[in-house]
């Protein structure tokens, strides 16, 4: 069966890069040290492109490391912030999002002293004195004296220009630290690729999807897949079927790829070791070749076709029927034969393959001669052949045949009803 690799890809989303905080590592400032519990008119006076407009006005610039064992995660200056929305800030953006696309920033958040802290929570504001749609609620608390980078993905549902920060919760008894925000390169795939093992399968046979791109895939149909997650299934449909998957990439759009998996309706089953075999003027199932009532004289010169032959094996069987079955037990290369039975042709010109062909062959009393005649060489010379002999018995002869084109292998064979008689 041929194996087709098949690619199938869904549509594309856009991506988002270039977008930056002016001031998002709080470097630029004009303050003097640090600078505790600054009013917003203040605090907006010494820190550019931030903007604080809690409702108690309570932020600190800082740059010393006499809080939280250690000084600014990146540069010289970081904040602190007080909870509940008593202390907000609004950092400004280089340009305004776009609303529908992907974005991800990271930032650092840390825990100092006695202080209770409560989650951080990202807004996205189209103004810098509002704390906008919240697009991020931190799921974890800042640590203690240690700087945590905090990394999160999210779609814009807006066109803003400025990403406030606040505590979720609390009063001006909270108290964190942030620094270093900016943004990531947020890279979503835009496609899944399917590459199946075949793409038309023998009923109970199976095929082998594997997807590319995207993450956290989910497969369907249920009931003839080996599993409904995972990178990497095998299909064993009863009829026809679509297969679908889908990926939720976190912070990205949900892809979908689709791929078919057709069933080939199987042919009848033949007996087993059984092959169809030619017959001289139409085709059966089996042919019975019948030998003429008298014996030809052509073994004093011991040719056939013009060729001479050589016997190889000679046996005895008890009945005037037999079966052989004729087949290439090492490699099949091409070889191609014709089959005489005392003289008279009785398969002509057939390839001799890994599948056994029946014949079935009526012998005259006494000595009968079974030739191969060799039509070629093959691939790999001389030409040979597997053959089983059964005349009824239980247990079937084996022999095997060799021939040229100079010289033809072959059978001897002794048709005596009373060999039974000897045994």
């Amino acid at each position: 069966m041929k194996n087709n690799i098949l690619f199938i890809f869904s549509l594309g989303i856009q991506l988002s890069f270039g977008q930056s905080f002016l001031n998002g590592n709080f470097e630029n400032n004009t303050a003097n040290g640090d600078q505790i519990n600054l009013s917003n008119v203040d605090c907006n006076a010494k820190l550019s492109d931030v903007n604080s407009f809690g409702s108690y006005g309570d932020v600190d610039i800082i740059n010393s490391s006499s809080y939280g064992g250690s000084g600014a995660q990146d540069g010289k200056w970081y904040l602190g912030l007080t909870g509940g929305g008593t202390d907000i800030v609004a950092l400004s953006l280089n340009a305004p999002l776009t609303a529908g696309k992907i974005y991800t920033i990271s930032y650092y958040d840390r825990r100092t002293g006695s202080y209770v802290v409560s989650p951080i929570q990202i807004g996205l504001s189209t103004t810098n004195n509002n704390a906008g749609t919240i697009v991020y609620t931190c799921p974890e608390l800042a640590e203690l004296n240690v700087w945590t980078q905090r990394t999160f993905t999210f779609v814009a549902p807006n066109n803003g220009q400025y990403i406030t920060v606040q505590m979720q919760s609390g009063d001006i008894q909270h108290w964190v630290n942030v620094d270093n925000f900016i943004f990531n390169k947020t890279k979503c795939d835009g496609q899944l690729t399917i590459l199946a093992s075949a793409t038309s399968v023998g009923l109970g046979s199976s095929a082998t999807f594997t997807v590319l791109g995207g993450s956290n895939y989910t497969w369907a149909t249920a009931g003839t897949l080996s599993a409904l997650t995972g990178s990497i299934v095998s299909a064993i449909p009863q009829t026809n079927t679509i297969y679908t998957v889908s990926s939720q990439q976190k912070g990205c759009a949900i892809l979908t790829a689709t791929v078919a998996l057709n069933i080939i309706k199987p042919n009848e089953e033949k007996t087993k070791d059984t092959v169809i075999v030619e017959e001289l003027v139409k085709e059966k199932e089996i042919v019975s070749v019948l030998t003429k009532t008298h014996h030809k004289k052509i073994f004093g010169k011991h040719r056939v076709n013009g060729r001479k032959f050589i016997v190889q094996e000679s046996i005895t069987v008890a009945s005037n029927s037999i079966k052989i079955m004729v087949w290439d037990k090492n490699r099949a290369d091409g070889d191609q034969v014709s089959l005489y039975l005392n003289g008279e042709l009785v398969v002509e010109k057939f390839t001799v393959t890994k599948t056994k062909k029946e014949i079935i062959l009526n012998l005259d009393p006494g000595k009968n001669m079974i030739v191969m005649y060799a039509l070629n060489l093959g691939l790999i010379p001389p030409n040979t052949a597997a053959l089983s002999i059964n005349d009824g018995s239980k247990r079937a002869k084996y022999i095997t045949l060799v021939s040229n084109l100079k010289k033809s292998g072959a059978l001897e064979v002794f048709y005596d009803p009373l060999v039974y008689n000897h045994n």
